[in-house]
């Protein structure tokens, strides 16, 4: 009872809010069907199951109902298709997305099945995973829910492209190792739920308020590929790491090439007071390459900063690259609602805006390279930008680009948002992405890329490379970013900022104000 009535007032979220859809679906018929129930399981009456066949469908999508058995299951020429919002090899039954949060896991799953005879062991056609949200229920299923309500669409597109007669389908994977079977919890069990969302709260705006992200960048002399899989140890050892001692600002996102006047890096320079970052340069000779760069200041070492994209707006991961002789940007500026190609002037050490490559989309991370004679455009949303992966592709560097056919191609909190150049080692393509699933930019998951063309798209995650645990920056890494014969990186700490904590204050009273309004 309890639970019961949280969920329809406290937990109860917007993506479940009704919309009126009458006048969309006005012209649309409707078949009212009957259902006879022997055990646990519903059967559909020959009669209707008949009716739904001469309407020719190609697939049905369940909402309603229980455990559906019989001839219904292939009254649709793709099926009948079922949402499942958990990791069935974790979590089956229900309440989805609850159990998660009880059993502290950091990783809340939902797929997209098509049913089978068989209990727990539908075809798997779509899956994703996003970090759970451990100190609000509502706001971890409300993701769930969003996220997967794309995918019906995005599955029939490419069944219907791929392989009209459903045979993408037949080959998806079934569930092979299901999870134990969860109920809706009891009244004792809900009101230790609630103290476990207020634990978890007051965790989460410790976090928020009083730990600051500190990051700095690394340079090793290697390539990507022989600074991952090479050995471990002496991989992090060999990585010579920068110190900025700015109390209110960072170094992050490393990107660079090489010439004959040495090392061009690029970062995001991430100030708390102005809540906003630019895009800083530094040309590093030979002399500044060789000397030890720890010190204090900003990087003084390396000589004078140089800002390299000139806007009031936020910027961030200067992508960079070279292409037929000259050098390009690809800076990261989603609230300008445009993904813009940049020209880099290494004299002048400034970036010049370009082609508009997307219009109406807020990317995040925006990386772009070329393979197989096509321009290759990854990104994240900005809603869900740590989970949910989107391609475009081109055969021209500046468009037009067009969409992949099975966009968003992956939602995985643990490998999709990029995080940096991909590289090729022992002739094969290897896609750097970031591992949020315990905190932002926690390490990088060095996915091995299976198969890339305008229909398809999948990859491994080979390996994980992550921060020295022994060193003081061990809380995080997000960027392997190739630079010559150089391998640009960074790594995370926290400390306490107050730039940090009066940013977060005033942005937490203005939420509240705006919801008052």
């Amino acid at each position: 009872m309890l639970f019961s009535f949280l969920s329809n007032r406290i937990f109860f979220p917007p993506a479940k809010k009704p919309v009126d859809l009458t006048e969309e679906l006005h012209a649309v018929p409707g078949l009212a069907c009957l259902v006879k129930r022997k055990g646990h399981s519903e059967y559909f009456d020959p009669t209707d199951i008949q009716a739904i066949r001469d309407h020719r469908l190609d697939f049905m999508l369940r909402f309603g109902f229980g455990i559906i058995r019989g001839d219904i299951l292939g009254a649709a020429r793709l099926g009948v298709w079922s949402f499942h919002h958990d990791d069935p090899a974790r979590y089956r039954g229900g309440p989805p997305g609850f159990w998660e949060i009880v059993h502290g896991d950091p990783l809340s799953g939902a797929i997209l099945q098509r049913l089978t005879e068989e209990l727990d062991a539908g075809i798997i056609l779509e899956r994703g995973f996003l970090r759970t949200i451990g100190h609000s229920y509502r706001a971890s299923l409300d993701q769930l829910l969003r996220v997967s309500s794309a995918w019906p669409a995005k599955v029939a597109d490419r069944a219907l492209a791929e392989a009209g007669d459903g045979e993408v389908l037949q080959q998806a994977s079934c569930c092979e190792n299901p999870g134990p079977i969860f109920k809706v919890p009891g009244n004792l069990r809900t009101v230790s739920f609630l103290f476990r969302l207020a634990w978890n709260r007051l965790r989460f705006y410790r976090q928020e308020f009083l730990r600051a992200e500190f990051w700095r960048v690394g340079i090793a002399g290697c390539s990507p590929g022989e600074l991952v899989f090479g050995e471990a140890q002496a991989s992090l050892r060999g990585i010579r790491w920068t110190e900025h001692d700015h109390r209110s600002s960072y170094i992050a996102d490393p990107s660079g090439f090489a010439d004959e006047h040495g090392l061009h890096l690029l970062a995001e320079e991430y100030n708390y007071r102005t809540g906003r970052g630019q895009i800083t340069g530094w040309l590093i000779g030979p002399d500044g390459l060789e000397r030890p760069i720890r010190g204090a200041g900003i990087l003084s070492a390396w000589g004078d900063p140089v800002r390299v994209v000139d806007s009031p707006l936020h910027h961030s991961y200067p992508y960079v690259f070279q292409y037929d002789g000259k050098v390009y940007c690809l800076p990261e500026c989603h609230a300008s609602g445009r993904v813009t190609l940049y020209r880099y002037d290494p004299v002048r050490r400034q970036a010049t805006a370009g082609r508009v490559l997307l219009e109406g989309v807020e990317a995040v991370d925006p990386t772009l390279f070329r393979h197989d004679d096509r321009w290759w455009l990854f990104f994240t949303s900005r809603e869900q930008s740590n989970a949910v992966l989107f391609i475009y592709h081109s055969r021209d560097l500046e468009g037009p680009y067009e969409p992949h056919l099975c966009n968003p191609v992956k939602t995985d909190v643990r490998s999709a948002r990029p995080a940096g150049t991909p590289f090729y080692h022992l002739n094969r393509l290897y896609r750097p992405a970031q591992d949020c699933s315990l905190t932002y930019g926690g390490r990088i998951a060095v996915n091995r890329v299976l198969s890339l063309t305008p229909a398809e798209f999948s990859e491994t995650a080979e390996c994980f490379f992550g921060p020295d645990p022994s060193g003081e920056y061990n809380q995080g890494l997000h960027t392997l970013s190739a630079a010559g014969n150089f391998t640009l990186t960074d790594a995370k700490s926290y400390r306490f900022s107050l730039a940090h904590f009066i940013r977060r204050l005033r942005q937490t009273l203005h939420r509240k104000e705006v919801r008052h309004v």
